[in-house]
């Protein structure tokens, strides 16, 4: 596992260590869960906003080259 070093206000460390210590976890497992939770969130949010737009389950392209075919200059 890697280890990584970051920056954070003072005042944003002493609530992450507070809510470590609430959940009876490490500063580096509540970081984590959050970091996972947050990725997660995004994927399935970017996923629903692609479906809205009618990718479906295709690729985020969706139907490219129909799309490239229909203008496409005859010649």
């Amino acid at each position: 596992m890697a280890k990584v070093m970051v920056s954070l206000p003072d005042d944003l460390l002493a609530a992450l260590d507070a809510e470590a210590e609430r959940r009876g976890t490490t500063r580096s497992g509540l970081l984590r869960t959050y970091a996972d939770e947050a990725l997660r969130r995004r994927g399935t949010e970017r996923a629903a906003r692609i479906r809205a737009l009618g990718g479906g389950t295709a690729s985020h392209g969706g139907d490219v080259a129909a799309l490239v075919k229909r203008h496409r200059p005859r010649g």
